[in-house]
């Protein structure tokens, strides 16, 4: 069917197709595998794998069951369509069709608030994702449950260097998002919640940084290809992932890329080594001085500081200082990280907070230094909530078995570094 036959279709008859799409199976694993990512103001990207179609229609209803949009995603045997040109803060339901089985879906997606809109924000953050049956838990339905308007994840989401088998081409690193996109967890979580993401070590290898990607160039761009491919960006920068985002009023997001643009974790601190890189580095100071958002959310997929070994920023202090120093008087400064595999609250220098979130689903982390700075750790499954509610910023640690063990409040003057 060519694409205008298409559109004239769904204008006229497919509300009657999509009335009963409630109650459909969820995509069979290693078949079909969608995610809605990247929500804006006015729309988001779909994502999606079928290992067997050339391409899927994709409806677009509003609250009301209204039909807003629709396309034709061409699939090879990924692809990603734009949706835009939708109301800012409003919920979507997001439906994949094919002509010979019953529609899939819905997936559920909110749009960006306007920049002025006060509305309460909650932000739902993890990182870890093993689709082994070992890791399974209720961890992201209770994430659901807790209805947050995004989803942000901070990497090794999947893990593609453990198992049996090496991965090193294209045909294996698309083996192992499919086997985790089409998991029961993150089906329930792609069609209930917009996601997110930046990549850590495990979708590439091991503890990586540049001199690998010299060092192994075919098997890193297999890597990056298909993370593209399963984590696609509006506007795509060759090598350039991280990326802010205003989410209404109250919350500026910035998302890190810690693996690209790094030194060595072997190299020894200096003023010459670095986590972001020079570029990375200023755009960040200057994203967060620049931001008139109440609270500035940082997102780095590894921690400041307290975790075990050094690849995290612990081996990286000279700039870790450095950009603290720079975030002085700014208020609402918050840091989110991963990696270390449990949950943790931190208090740094100038008085910076910090909160590490996960696993997702993988196993648990032994707990890194004992300092003072380390103020809270549970070993555990979990995932973090931030509500955002004018001058209050509350962040909640939510468990497997759907306890909110931890829970903190905030005001703007509470996260100015001093």
């Amino acid at each position: 069917m060519r694409r205008r036959e298409w559109l004239r279709l769904v204008g006229v008859g497919a509300a009657s197709l999509a009335t009963s799409c409630g109650d459909n199976l969820p995509p069979s694993p290693s078949t079909v595998a969608a995610a809605i990512l990247e929500p804006s103001q006015d729309g988001f990207l779909v994502a999606i794998y079928d290992a067997h179609a050339t391409s899927i229609a994709i409806e677009v209803r509003d609250e009301a069951g209204e039909l807003v949009a629709a396309d034709i995603v061409e699939l090879s045997p990924t692809g990603v369509a734009a949706i835009d040109g939708l109301a800012p803060g409003s919920a979507y339901d997001v439906f994949l069709l094919q002509l010979a089985h019953a529609p899939l879906g819905p997936f559920r997606v909110r749009t960006a608030p306007r920049d002025d809109d006060p509305r309460i924000v909650r932000i739902a953050v993890s990182a870890d994702y093993d689709p082994h049956p070992d890791f399974e838990s209720a961890l992201v339905d209770h994430v659901l449950a807790a209805d947050p308007d995004l989803f942000v994840s901070l990497g090794d989401f999947p893990y593609c260097d453990n198992g049996p088998d090496v991965v090193q081409d294209v045909a294996g690193y698309r083996l192992r998002h499919v086997q985790a996109r089409s998991s029961n967890a993150l089906q329930t979580l792609h069609a209930g919640v917009g996601v997110r993401s930046i990549y850590d070590d495990h979708e590439f290898r091991n503890d990586w940084n540049p001199d690998f990607v010299a060092r192994e160039g075919s098997r890193y761009a297999a890597a990056m290809q298909v993370w593209d491919e399963f984590f696609p960006l509006r506007d795509p920068i060759a090598d350039v992932r991280y990326r802010s985002w205003r989410y209404g009023a109250n919350v500026e997001c910035f998302l890190l890329d810690c693996r690209r643009f790094r030194s060595a974790a072997s190299e020894p601190d200096s003023p010459l080594k670095t986590m972001l890189g020079a570029t990375q580095r200023q755009w960040l100071q200057d994203g967060v001085r620049a931001s008139t958002a109440t609270f500035k959310l940082i997102f780095t997929s590894v921690p400041l500081d307290y975790g075990v070994g050094f690849d995290h920023w612990k081996g990286y202090a000279v700039e870790r200082e450095a950009l603290l120093d720079a975030l002085v008087g700014i208020s609402g400064v918050l840091f989110v990280s991963a990696d270390q595999h449990y949950f943790a609250a931190y208090r740094h220098s100038h008085g910076v907070r910090e909160f590490q979130v996960g696993p997702l689903a993988r196993g648990i982390g032994p707990f890194g230094d004992e300092l003072p700075g380390v103020m809270f750790r549970a070993g555990r499954f979990n995932a973090g909530l931030f509500e955002i509610e004018g001058t209050t910023l509350r962040v909640v640690g939510l468990g497997a078995d759907g306890e909110r063990f931890f829970e903190e409040t905030f005001t703007p003057d509470d996260l100015r570094p001093a």
